[in-house]
């Protein structure tokens, strides 16, 4: 009976649609069934931009569109994120950095082993220029000065959001601090030493209490969904990666060791940053410290 429901429905399929599906059914006659079950593939299929046939060539029938009101583009969220009430720390103008790109790529590597060194605020400042500063202006979204950021970012919509634990910077008491890009200012947000407490989140590395600062990289799904829908989630990884390799490249030319974490406690960790973890997610960590062995 299934069969030859299946029959009668792959006669109303367009050919293209047809190569879809035979994917998938040649995985099931073959023995793998991890398809039913597996989110992240499901999530895959559900979010590819399909294409049809239209003549010689081929028209997009799912790349979402910014939705727009009778009084222009929607969009809700706004980019930088801001504590209002918070201590600020202003930032020195970031240094010029004069290591060519080429060598910067080439000796990059996660390095987990630091001195037992501070770092100056005016090296934070600039690793934090470097990897997700403000570099120009622009219009867009309804907005006057939407800024262009140091990263690739889809839609310009920027979903990174940057957290640090200071643990030893010269000029600036240890504590947990949110990066405002456009002040250039870091806002406080719990003061005090959290090198232990966040050990403790990325599965007891040890490297992450001895650094001299702790990136924590969130994700505003909600700054992108509005526009991209479901496949947003995929575009916002994509900021944080780039955002990421922006890190290391910075750190290598500044003589920093850097090492991106993945494994951490997810729900404990947005606890700590108070996020929701639902419309701001908590992605990926990175240990700054000056490298050993120079």
């Amino acid at each position: 009976m299934a069969k030859e429901e299946l029959r009668r429905l792959v006669e109303l399929l367009s050919n293209d649609e047809c190569q879809h599906v035979l994917r998938t059914v040649q995985d099931v006659a073959a023995g793998e069934r991890f398809w039913e079950s597996d989110i992240s593939t499901l999530y895959n299929e559900s979010v590819k931009t399909r294409a049809t046939r239209n003549g010689g060539g081929y028209l997009s029938n799912a790349i979402p569109s910014a939705p727009v009101t009778e009084e222009g583009i929607f969009a809700p969220v706004p980019i930088v994120k801001s504590y209002r009430s918070a201590e600020r720390i202003r930032l020195p103008p970031s240094e010029f950095v004069a290591v060519p790109l080429g060598k910067a790529i080439r000796e990059r590597r996660s390095r987990r082993e630091y001195l037992q060194e501070a770092i100056s605020l005016g090296q934070l400042a600039t690793l934090l220029d470097y990897t997700c500063g403000i570099n120009g202006f622009t219009e867009g979204y309804g907005y006057h000065r939407l800024p262009f950021r140091t990263f690739p970012s889809s839609g310009g919509l920027q979903v990174p959001e940057v957290y640090l634990s200071v643990q030893a910077v010269m000029g600036a008491p240890t504590g947990l601090y949110h990066y405002h890009p456009l002040d250039s200012v870091l806002e406080s947000i719990r003061p005090g030493s959290h090198g232990a407490t966040l050990r403790s989140l990325a599965l007891d590395q040890a490297f992450v209490e001895n650094a001299a600062v702790v990136f924590l990289i969130t994700g505003c799904f909600e700054r992108m969904r509005w526009k991209y829908g479901d496949r947003a989630y995929r575009y916002m990884c994509m900021d944080i990666g780039f955002l990421g390799q922006n890190l290391y490249l910075a750190g290598e030319a500044l003589g920093l060791g850097v090492c991106a974490v993945a494994g951490f406690t997810d729900e404990e960790l947005e606890l700590f940053l108070g996020v929701d973890g639902r419309d701001e997610i908590a992605l990926l960590l990175a240990a700054v410290g000056v490298r050993a062995g120079q």
